[in-house]
Formats: C-alpha cells, structure tokens, sequence
C-alpha cells in the first residue's frame, strides 16, 4: 500500500509538489520560529547568568530643584556593614572623554569607581593588575581590550585625558556587552572615583552596582537598599532594578512570541493542508475506474479509504521532513547572524513533523471517505 501510493503521488505531478511545498513552508516556519524563540530566551538567560544571580542595578535621578545626581553620596563601605546582605558595592561615576595616546585621538567612557566593579562585574586582567583602595591617591588607570586595541595600548603607556597624564597598569580581557549594566568594558577606561573628582569638580553617581550574598532574597533586599538610599540621597530618585527578574520577564515574552508566531506558521499549515485536500479530490475523481476495479477484484471500502489516507500522510511526512530541515537551517542561519548560540527546541521537530502529518491526515480524510463510498458499479461506468 505505501508503494502504491507513493506511486500515485509521482504519477500527479505538478499538484503533489505544490501540496507538499506548502506543507514545508508551514512547518518551515514553526520551526524555525520555534527555534529561534527558543535560542533568544536562552540567550537572554545567560546574560543573566554572565551578570551573576545575585546583582543589582542602581539609579540616580535629580528631582525637581535638583542640579546632579547624587552629588552628595553615601558612605559605600559603611553600607555593607548596615545592610549585611550586601557583599559588594560598586559606585559608578561616568563621562565620556577624548584621550590621546602617541598621537591618536578617541572618544571613550572615563569610568570612576572603585575596587568592588571587578567582582561585581567579573573584570579579569588580560595584562597587568585591577585597582585597589591603595590607587586612590594615584593617576593609575585601567584600560578596556577595546580601548588597547585601538590605541595600541602597552603596560606603562600614558594616556592624556583633560590636561592630565594617567599611566596604564591594566589591559581588561575582552567581556561581551551586558545591557543590562551602565558600562560597556570594553570601551572604557576604569579610574579611580577620586581621580575623577580632580578632573571634574562635582561629579555625580549616576549608579551604584551591588552584589548581594548568594542566600540574600533579591527583592527583599532591593526593598530595603531603596529604603536606605532614599534617606542617604534626598532630592534624588532612587531606582533599583533587580535584573533577575527582568531577565525572566523577557525570557517568557520570548517564548510567547515565539508560540504566537508558530501559530502563524499553523496557519501556513492549514493552507497548505487545503492543497493536500485539492489534489486528494482531484485524485478521487480522476481515479473513479481504478477505484472501481480494485472494489470489483475485492478490495474494501476501509482499503480504499486507507490508500488515500496514506498518499495524504506520505505527502505530509515529505513536505513535513522538507520543512523540518530547512526550518532548522533558516533558524541556525538566523541566530548566528544574531550573534547569538543556536540552541535547539526539544519541541520544535517533534511539534512541526507531527502537526504537518495531523494537518495532513485531517485533510485527507474527507477525500478518502469519498473514494471509500463509491460503488464498483457506478466507478467502472465512467469514462
């Protein structure tokens, strides 16, 4: 039966093709766009894994009347002793800044901080050293690998920034961009908050990044830096992001609309399941003698329905294995243009193949009860 009707789909020609090219494109696009849902929520799941599962995001706003952003600051070492679940606290001053180097001139971010970024952001020395508390009073600086490439930066190499000569005691390793953090490392050049506060008279934090303790409840203690933070900065709005929970918000819109644009390839596959439908019709009735003469030697009404049945899931299962592999190809192709790692759906392949031969089986059924109701008498009449 299965070569029987693999031989009738060939002997159909163009109608089967193009049935089964609209059952590939339908499953084409749920999964690909299954697959590509799937890379983007992981992807968002680890740049939180890469900001660390314990972070969070402060911000500064002047209010009305106001001139900076928290101009006045808090004691930040003393803030770890007030709120114990805190472990590390990483002021962030920023500017953006020409500096020149052996005649080359470029625009960066002039980072003023202190030794607590480095494990709050996982900064590694490619060369050379991070700062420290003893660099306060120094003009040492800390350069990122983008920053070194593009000014050919060595260990020792003096930099000028606003009328001052810094020295390089560090070259950062290269670290992807986090969105979710206020500095691009790569980009910047890392002082300390003292330094920076001789090149501008009155700098403002505009952010503070914490880490709390591993068994610190995130939202209870944002909660609580916020209530801290409002009394240490008045005049200021204090905003704490906890990236955790932004991060899984994203990752379940992304697989939202990645289920809702595989519902739009369902579609896809309800159209393409209507071509199935046509040329199963055609079949039935170009076919009416043939049908006749296999009732007269024997075969049943259920045989009948049943050879239908298969060429519809033969057509489906191709298109469905067409699109499967072309889904898959669209998706990596995608996600690697993306930048991101591709990441396989456990449920793109099993989904698409099987929804294609429901789609199939669905639309074929009717076609075949019609051949499987014909009488032998009335079949072998027709011309």
């Amino acid at each position: 039966m299965v070569f029987e009707s693999l031989d009738s789909l060939r002997q159909s020609g163009l109608r089967s093709l193009f049935a089964l090219l609209g059952i590939a494109v339908g499953c084409a696009a749920v999964t690909a766009l299954l697959n590509i849902g799937h890379s983007a929520a992981n992807e968002a799941t680890d740049t939180f894994k890469r900001l660390g599962t314990n972070t969070l995001v402060v911000s500064f706003s002047p209010l009305s009347g106001s001139v900076g952003p928290s101009a006045v600051a808090p004691d930040w070492k003393a803030l770890t002793v007030e709120l114990t679940e805190i472990e590390y606290v990483a002021p962030v001053v920023m500017h953006s800044a020409r500096i020149r180097h052996a005649g080359r001139d470029t625009d960066v971010s002039i980072v003023g901080t202190t030794q607590d970024l480095a494990p709050v952001m996982g900064l590694r020395a490619d060369r050379g050293r991070l700062l420290s508390d003893f660099d306060r009073c120094s003009t040492y600086v800390v350069v990122g690998a983008g920053v070194a490439r593009g000014l050919a930066l060595e260990l020792g190499s003096r930099l000028q920034v606003a009328g001052y000569l810094l020295e390089v005691i560090g070259i950062l390793a290269n670290q992807p961009f986090n969105p979710l953090l206020p500095v691009d490392v790569d980009e910047s050049v890392f002082l300390p908050i003292e330094g920076i506060r001789r090149m501008r008279p009155a700098p403002g934090i505009g952010n503070v990044i914490v880490q709390a303790h591993d068994t610190a409840d995130l939202a209870q203690t944002a909660s609580t830096l916020k209530r801290y933070l409002d009394h240490a900065s008045r005049g200021y709005q204090v905003d704490v992001q906890v990236p955790r929970q932004l991060l899984e918000a994203l990752s379940r819109q992304a697989n939202t609309f990645a289920y809702l644009l595989a519902g739009v390839g369902g579609i896809a596959l309800l159209v393409g399941g209507v071509g199935v439908m046509n040329v199963m019709l055609m079949g039935v009735r170009e076919r009416r003698r043939e049908i006749g003469v296999r009732m007269a030697l024997g075969a049943r009404a259920s045989d009948i329905r049943n050879l239908f049945l298969a060429e519809a899931a033969g057509l489906c299962l191709s298109g469905s294995t067409l699109g499967a592999i072309g889904g898959l190809l669209f998706a990596y192709a995608f996600v690697c243009f993306s930048g991101w790692t591709f990441r396989l759906s456990p449920v793109s392949l099993p989904l698409g193949i099987s929804s294609s031969l429901a789609i199939g089986l669905f639309f074929g059924w009717y076609p075949a009860l019609l051949a499987a109701r014909l009488r032998p008498v009335q079949a072998l009449r027709d011309d």
